[in-house]
């Protein structure tokens, strides 16, 4: 939906073919897949615009004060905000917020690490 330097905004529906799906839940391992997805995502786009000619790869090093007030349901569809508050060489910190109409249902900080494209130097 939007990608700035430091800011991407991406949306997802739950679907019933989502492996994170359980009982019609999203579960955490959803919700947290989910924001690093939105993370590459803005990761990307932004190597795209500097001439990258491949995404880097990036990994999930930590989770941190992860907070869940509700798992989304089948069929809603979330808006994910991933603010990148720190890059040092190949990681980044980012704090990613997923809401479903305006309420926050998840927020936590990650730390990802990016490899090298397989094209770079």
């Amino acid at each position: 939906m939007e990608a700035e330097a430091d800011r991407t905004v991406t949306c997802l529906t739950v679907a019933a073919n989502n492996p994170f799906v359980e009982d019609g839940l999203l579960l955490e391992g959803g919700l947290i897949e989910h924001v690093a997805q939105s993370s590459a995502v803005g990761s990307g786009y932004a190597g795209a615009r500097s001439g990258e000619r491949d995404p880097r790869v990036g990994f999930i090093g930590a989770v941190t004060r992860l907070r869940i007030e509700r798992h989304p349901v089948l069929g809603e569809q979330l808006e994910t905000e991933v603010i990148t508050s720190l890059r040092m060489e190949n990681v980044q910190v980012i704090h990613g917020t997923v809401r479903c109409h305006g309420d926050v249902l998840a927020e936590m900080e990650m730390k990802v690490f990016l490899m090298e494209s397989a094209h770079a130097g």
